[in-house]
């Protein structure tokens, strides 16, 4: 899979489908899972993958976890900085913008380990940073 390049115009290509062990799809384009629900795709990629990673991420605990309002924009337009120091591709961050729930947090350890995004106590997308 080809994740995203970070600041591109438009949506992520979703390039697999991944099916979660409590029965809920997720889709992804390798750098950005999101379940189905809130991306509501035309149609599901024909790839699938297995969820367990995925779920393992989900599951991880977190030493820091930061809302919408806590991310800076880079000077580039191609990132948002974490509080914590964690670059983020922006296009997927304007794209969880318009599709996740109101109050949705991203919950970090630190590095290049994965961020989940919940709403609601719930997993909703994992990303993974932007190696700077």
């Amino acid at each position: 899979m080809k994740p995203t390049v970070p600041g591109t115009p438009g949506d992520p290509v979703w390039q697999g489908t991944l099916r979660m062990s409590d029965g809920r799809t997720f889709i992804t384009d390798g750098g950005l899972a999101v379940d189905v629900a809130l991306a509501r795709p035309a149609a599901l990629p024909a790839r699938e993958f297995p969820a367990k990673l995925l779920e393992d991420y989900a599951k991880a605990s977190h030493k820091n976890e930061y809302g919408f309002t806590d991310l800076t924009l880079a000077a580039t337009a191609k990132t948002y900085t974490s509080p914590s120091g964690i670059a983020l591709n922006a296009t997927y961050i304007d794209y969880l913008r318009r599709i996740a729930p109101r109050g949705s947090r991203f919950r970090m350890t630190e590095g290049m380990q994965p961020i989940v995004v919940v709403a609601e106590g719930s997993p909703i997308a994992v990303l993974m940073p932007v190696n700077q």
